[in-house]
């Protein structure tokens, strides 16, 4: 990866963007597709801005259900063309999840939480939905469903069982997404959760510096962290953010911005 290239990205991107770059020269070296983890937003970005550099190489992803945010991805050599790849291809299955609904109140968290406790990587397991009326279902991979179907039969005391359904039963989530354009005259974490969610600079701040924010599933305590195209915000008690695009400076030297919204009701 040269000099100029590696600037665009944090330094704390810099071991996913060698990930990356072994990602490519494995495609092109061995010339077969090569397929990848889970991948956020954020991530997929970084892999479509290195790819789109190369002839050689495509790159391809998916999540099962709409407008996933967790996707794995394929790298195609250049014989190969996104029209011939399958869903198969992805190895991924999806799992309905039985549980007693008068004994357990289902959280995202609840599934999340009992899966990592079980030993089970996060970029292992894709999107958790639901459709609000107590059905939930969640992506992972092949591995990882068998894994999940033979070893996790209880969250706490509460039995529940994996069953694995054909993707075309995929719940599709109701997720009221507003897309929105904004002005912002820095790109300061604590800055864009304020103006995206009608906060003060102070509350939006105090937020971030108690742990109440996340960046792309991890938390984030920096408040003049810089956000970028591709990041997902989650700020508890208020919702989500997803940078979508960063469309430059107006004259007044602010950013325009395009953003995906879904606030909390």
């Amino acid at each position: 990866m040269t000099s100029d290239l590696s600037q665009h990205f944090r330094s704390e991107e810099q071991p996913f963007v060698q990930q990356v770059q072994d990602w490519l020269m494995q495609c092109q070296a061995e010339y077969r597709m090569v397929l990848t983890p889970f991948l956020n937003p954020r991530e997929r970005f970084i892999v479509d801005t290195l790819v789109n550099r190369l002839a050689e190489v495509q790159f391809v992803s998916s999540g099962i259900f709409d407008n996933t945010e967790m996707q794995r991805g394929l790298f195609l050599p250049s014989y190969m063309s996104a029209d011939t790849i399958k869903t198969t291809d992805f190895e991924l299955k999806l799992l309905q999840i039985q549980y007693p609904q008068k004994f357990l109140e289902m959280r995202h968290s609840t599934i999340l939480g009992s899966l990592m406790h079980n030993g089970i990587e996060r970029k292992s397991v894709g999107d958790i939905v639901t459709d609000g009326n107590d059905s939930w279902q969640l992506v992972t991979t092949d591995v990882v469903a068998r894994y999940v179907q033979t070893h996790i039969e209880r969250f706490g005391k509460v039995p529940v069982k994996f069953d694995e359904v054909d993707t075309e039963m995929a719940i599709q989530p109701k997720l009221n997404w507003e897309l929105d354009d904004i002005l912002t005259s820095s790109l300061r974490l604590d800055t864009i959760i304020a103006n995206a969610f009608s906060l003060t600079r102070s509350q939006a701040k105090e937020l971030v510096e108690n742990g109440q924010v996340k960046l792309n599933w991890a938390i984030q305590k920096r408040a003049e962290f810089e956000v970028a195209a591709g990041d997902l915000i989650s700020t508890r008690g208020f919702g989500r953010l997803q940078i979508l695009s960063d469309n430059g400076l107006t004259r007044k030297d602010k950013h325009k911005l395009s953003v995906a919204k879904l606030k909390n009701r």
